[in-house]
């Protein structure tokens, strides 16, 4: 009898015990893939996700999760590293990459590239499959710091590591290095608690803030007709074409333009405003000198310049002035180098005319920029 009791209590005991469901899945490659391991470093600050109610994975502002921790897949807590069958993991992967349906899918893409995911709207809400309102089109992004090591690794790096056992999967890694069908994708696993370390905002309350007015080719875009496969990549690649032109061609920044980028920034809030607000102007090309951007960046909201102390204070200016320079840069894609120059020399600049005293950086304007300058490029 008392053996029974004892039993009944362990029950209840772990039946009222709350196991907390880990905060995230990393990748934890060894052995012979162990050299990715050095890639956890190249990580871009902030990486863009959009979603819809009909996306086969799941995100919210708590979690994102695949589409198999979404199922309750067992297989969703295990780390595709760890999984005995490669030639398994190579066709998921391939099929995620391709975006085709599968039986099982344990990935969640995101990318560094705002241009790819804003086209990405579009295309879902013309999409038969999914056909989703602007209002429930939601645009998240994430600052990758706040995680720990391997949470996320480059579609390319994880096609290296597993297209030995997949053909397709082989045959679309070239694809990726032809340089032009690269779009800055990252990918995480399973289930990734996002919750403190995200921002989320509706394609429609971007819209309604003058989305169409940085990138007028998106109003055209919003009235694609719906088909089962709308077009995404070759409009990106279309619009990126703006940024092979020579470098006297870049476009000034409108009043317009200056209002949108602000306004859309402000949905964001926070921290979040101004890398969203340098992703925003660089969805074109831009003068460095535009001043207009350097009023963005100057702002009190971005920068906290309200705050700084007076001009005989250079130490703290130059700490305030780095400060910003790694929010505005640091989301940028370590071999984009081009891009880096051209912001690093706008943040400058913007300190330089507002600062007494504080020398602008030299004079790098002379740097082609382009979103093909680098294989990880933002746009």
């Amino acid at each position: 009898m008392q053996t029974h009791q004892a039993l009944n209590d362990i029950s209840e005991g772990l039946q009222s015990l709350h196991l907390d469901p880990p905060d995230c899945l990393p990748f934890n490659p060894s052995g012979e893939r162990h050299w990715l391991r050095a890639t956890f470093n190249d990580v871009p600050r902030y990486l863009f996700r959009v979603f819809t109610p009909k996306s086969r994975g799941a995100t919210d502002t708590i979690w994102t999760r695949s589409m198999d921790a979404r199922g309750g897949n067992p297989n969703a807590g295990l780390d595709i590293f760890d999984r005995d069958d490669k030639r398994e993991v190579a066709d998921m992967l391939n099929r995620h990459l391709r975006w085709r349906k599968g039986v099982d899918d344990n990935l969640v893409s995101w990318t560094s590239s705002l241009l790819f995911a804003l086209v990405y709207i579009f295309h879902l809400h013309a999409n038969e499959r999914d056909r989703s309102a602007f209002e429930d089109i939601c645009l998240c992004v994430v600052d990758t710091t706040l995680f720990p090591p391997g949470v996320f690794l480059q579609d390319l790096d994880l096609i290296r590591a597993f297209c030995a056992f997949d053909k397709q999967l082989a045959n679309f890694e070239n694809l990726r290095l032809g340089g032009l069908y690269y779009f800055g994708e990252y990918l995480s696993q399973g289930a990734l608690k996002i919750e403190h370390k995200c921002q989320i905002v509706s394609a429609q309350a971007m819209i309604d803030q003058g989305l169409y007015d940085l990138q007028p080719k998106f109003r055209d875009f919003a009235m694609w007709p719906k088909a089962p496969q709308p077009p995404w990549a070759k409009p990106v690649l279309k619009l990126r074409e703006e940024f092979e032109k020579e470098p006297r061609d870049t476009l000034e920044v409108s009043l317009e333009e200056h209002l949108a980028a602000k306004n859309i920034a402000d949905l964001f809030g926070g921290l979040w405003a101004l890398p969203v607000a340098a992703n925003l102007f660089a969805l074109r090309p831009r003068r460095s000198w535009d001043e207009r951007i350097l009023a963005t960046v100057r702002a009190p909201r971005f920068t906290g310049l309200s705050s700084l102390p007076g001009p005989a204070c250079p130490v703290a200016h130059a700490t305030r002035y780095r400060r910003c320079k790694r929010r505005l840069l640091c989301w940028e894609d370590k071999d984009s180098r081009s891009q880096h120059v051209a912001r690093s020399a706008t943040v400058r600049r913007a300190y330089a005319s507002s600062l007494p005293g504080f020398p602008p950086g030299p004079d790098e304007r002379s740097v082609k920029r382009g979103p093909n300058s680098g294989l990880r490029s933002q746009n």
